[in-house]
């Protein structure tokens, strides 16, 4: 009998794969190079990637601040490359990376003050229990538009996690494990936030008052 073949072996750190090779490899083999030394090209690589997703979830985090957006997205890469050795190829890379720019959001916002009223923001409120249906997303994704006007409304931690998963479509798990909440209390948030959206965007989108069967 023929003995197994070893496991494939993560890139090595002293062959500098090319601009070609880099733009194949997945994200977590990137990260394994920035962790072993090599940093540029990697980090230049997933930058293209997620940049521009970065810094969407992060300018709804600030309403819109585009400076403090910028400011935020930048010193999450900076603070990547000195916690690659964090990353676990386990968890996806764009959870670990908005999770640091999230953390970065919150060492320059966070207060007693802002914690006490994102906890009155999320006062209980009868919601139906279908929420979050098929057709209920597919009605946020059809009215994008007006959905980002109403978002801005929402508290905080409910905006937070429609724009993770409407806008940046991660799934709930996800979510879940980059805000370390449990799964349902981020499916709570969802359904907080829909109803509140409904009312918002009552009126103001086509066939949004009409009433379900």
């Amino acid at each position: 009998m023929q003995a197994s073949e070893p496991p494939p072996e993560p890139p090595s750190p002293a062959s500098h794969p090319s601009g070609d090779a880099l733009a194949a490899l997945p994200d977590h083999d990137l990260m394994l190079l920035v962790a072993g030394g090599i940093i540029e090209q990697p980090v230049t690589e997933l930058f293209r990637r997620h940049n521009a997703g970065l810094y969407n979830y992060v300018a709804w985090l600030c309403q819109g601040n585009s400076g403090e957006a910028e400011d935020i997205a930048q010193k999450a890469w900076v603070k990547l490359m000195t916690r690659c050795g964090d990353y676990q190829p386990t968890a996806a890379f764009r959870t670990f990376l908005f999770q640091i720019a999230r953390n970065t959001w919150l060492d320059q916002v966070r207060s007693a003050d802002a914690r006490q009223r994102e906890s009155q923001d999320e006062q209980p409120l009868e919601i139906p229990a279908d929420d979050l249906s098929p057709e209920a997303e597919l009605q946020l994704r059809q009215h994008a538009h007006h959905v980002h006007r109403a978002l801005l409304h929402l508290p905080v931690a409910q905006r937070e996690v429609v724009v993770l998963r409407f806008f940046s479509d991660m799934s709930v798990e996800d979510i879940a494990l980059m805000l370390g909440e449990k799964f349902e209390t981020v499916k709570s948030r969802l359904r907080y936030a829909f109803a509140h959206l409904r009312g918002e965007l009552a009126g103001s989108v086509p066939g949004s008052q009409e009433t379900r069967s």
